[in-house]
């Protein structure tokens, strides 16, 4: 009796041990899912969030670093213009001046005085280069939606504050945009500023602003939120929720990615009612009579069906997380601390350097170019030492198409970072095709007066540093107005072209041909004295001077009026050298009419 006793106990021990065994491996399991649903979900978005406002600095960066934007803004409103149209996410492009009034674009009742808005104080005051994110606030009078404002200083060549570039983000697009990155309905995203304010909710939400994240305004009382963390916390209606966040410092903000756990703590319990009843049974089964034996077994079978299904539902769980992965249109690189790639996601829109085979298990100096594999190397070091998110741009030429890609990182952790690719061809071109627009005349296709005032400056500076002269030509053709007034400003512009490509064929490649404004030209001619130019105008005068077919079987002959400034000689600065060459061009101008009369 009493050894069937002592079996019994050790029976029903060893039945409470595994319950609690069990129950505790599927809890852990349970929670895990959710904390890698909530950490995946707010790296995704907060590297889609990332994405989408570096796109927006880009824009900020290229119009203020335009060569004429802070000194003379009023030609180049059509930047302001022509960027606030092409982004659906962005409802404005602001120019503020130095005084805080609205440049662009021009309110009907006259300028607007935003020189209390934050952005604006911080650019003013603290003088930094760096982009700055503001709270959420209402745009003014009659606007219900409040936007986010992503902004940057102007400062001229002495540093002095300038006014403020801004963009002015729709919340609600932005919302829209990561609400498209989900997992199921019981998890909701908040992105949040830095001091604790809600920025916006995902699935979008209205709601006033001011509203504040308790668990970040507690934090930064008395320290600065990590980059990465986790935590459970109770909402005001009594629901807890697990919750997971990515900060992003140079935005000043944190997103937030939380799963009520009601469903799964109500799962729980039902799991664990349901293996305590089991447990229960089949220690009483025991406990009554041996020859429950059968009856135990087929409990027992019952049990190790569930934990079948448990790990099936695990398995459903993991597939449906890694399809979330597959549906992002970027490409995807998990890399080890030791640079090599372990994991590897090929998005639709991004073209591969070579086949998927050759990545996996790969160091990435043996699968990328050297320039790139180093840079990745770098990016790494940045990201796992010092936990920041690095990003970087790179061409490559595939297939034999020249592509542009952005890289972005991000510590997953200790040892593994994720690396999205992001296809950006298409903006690129943009880019250069613009700028080529702002340094060019449309007409003739010759440099401009900006790019030559550079081009003149780069050839004073070298030709200072290395004590070489060279020369400068300023040419306006005679009697230009009566072509046009004659034959039409159709014929007029052919002139010119045919003139421009007359003067670019007879200088060297080496020299710099530009059209400053109407019929006037201008050529640099590197490394050369004074009769060297001569000898070239006259190569100038002789091809300018020769018959010209226009359209419409017109023909004519035109002469060019042709002045000659060399440096340092002649001025030792670019205005000093105009003025000396346009002074000389007007003497030929006034002796070729004293020989004509």
């Amino acid at each position: 009796m009493l050894y069937a006793i002592l079996i019994i106990t050790l029976t029903v021990l060893v039945i409470y041990q595994n319950y609690q065994q069990q129950l505790a491996a599927y809890s852990s399991q349970v929670n895990q899912q959710i904390a890698q649903r909530n950490q995946l979900l707010a790296l995704m978005q907060a590297q889609l969030l990332e994405s989408k406002l570096e796109a927006i600095d880009q824009t900020l960066k290229l119009i203020s670093s335009h060569p004429d934007f802070v000194s003379d803004p009023e030609p180049q409103t059509y930047l302001l213009r022509h960027y606030s149209i092409n982004n659906p996410e962005m409802q404005a492009l602001l120019h503020v001046n130095a005084d805080g009034l609205l440049r662009y674009p021009q309110h009907l009742r006259g300028p607007l005085d935003l020189s209390g808005r934050d952005y604006f104080v911080v650019h003013q005051t603290t003088r930094t280069d760096k982009v700055y994110t503001s709270k959420p606030m209402l745009p003014g009078r009659g606007h219900e939606d409040p936007v986010l404002v992503i902004s940057r200083g102007l400062y001229d060549a002495e540093d002095n504050f300038q006014g403020v570039i801004a963009a002015v983000i729709d919340i609600k697009t932005f919302s829209l945009a990561l609400s498209g990155i989900s997992v199921n309905a019981q998890l909701f995203s908040s992105i949040v500023h830095e001091e604790g304010e809600i920025v916006f909710r995902v699935p979008y939400q209205d709601f006033e602003p001011g509203q504040t994240l308790d668990y970040v305004t507690e934090h930064i009382k008395t320290d600065k939120l990590p980059l990465a963390g986790e935590g459970i916390y109770q909402r005001s209606n009594g629901d807890y929720y697990q919750f997971a966040y990515q900060t992003l410092p140079k935005w000043r903000l944190h997103v937030f990615v939380g799963e009520n756990r009601a469903v799964v703590d109500e799962l729980l319990s039902i799991y664990k009612f349901s293996h305590l009843r089991n447990s229960t049974l089949t220690a009483l089964s025991l406990i009554i009579l041996i020859v429950m034996t059968a009856w135990l077994i087929g409990r027992r079978l019952e049990i190790n069906q569930q934990l079948i299904e448990s790990k099936v539902a695990l398995q459903q769980s993991y597939q449906r997380n890694q399809a979330i992965i597959k549906a992002i249109p970027d490409l995807l690189f998990t890399i080890d601390r030791s640079g090599k790639i372990v994991d590897f996601e090929q998005g639709e829109s991004v073209p591969l350097l070579l086949p998927e085979e050759d990545f996996i298990n790969k160091h990435i100096s043996h699968t990328l170019p050297d320039f790139l594999a180093r840079r990745t190397l770098k990016a790494l070091h940045k990201t796992l030492d010092e936990g920041e998110s690095d990003y970087y741009e790179y061409e490559l030429n595939l297939v034999g198409n020249q592509h542009y890609f952005m890289a972005r990182t991000s510590p997953i952790n200790q040892n593994r970072m994720l690396v999205v690719v992001i296809d950006i061809t298409e903006r690129k071109k943009s880019e250069i095709a613009l700028q080529w627009q702002a340094t060019h005349d449309s007409l003739t296709k010759l440099p401009n007066r900006v790019l030559f005032y550079d081009r003149l400056n780069q050839a004073i500076a070298e030709s200072a540093r290395y004590k070489q002269p060279f020369c400068l030509l300023y040419i306006d053709l005679n009697d230009f107005k009566a072509v046009n007034d004659t034959y039409g400003h159709l014929n007029g512009d052919m002139l010119l072209i045919l003139v421009a490509e007359r003067i670019g064929d007879t200088i060297r490649e080496s020299d710099t041909a530009a059209r400053l404004a109407g019929d006037e030209f201008a050529i640099i001619i590197n490394h050369s004295n004074y009769e060297e130019a001569q000898q070239v105008t006259e190569k100038l005068r002789q091809q300018l001077a020769l018959e010209y077919e226009l359209n419409e079987g017109v023909i004519l002959n035109i002469s060019a009026s042709i002045g000659i400034a060399c440096y340092p000689h002649d001025g030792k600065n670019a205005d000093e050298l105009i003025s000396y060459a346009d002074d000389t061009m007007y003497n030929d101008k006034r002796s070729t009419t004293a020989e004509s009369s």
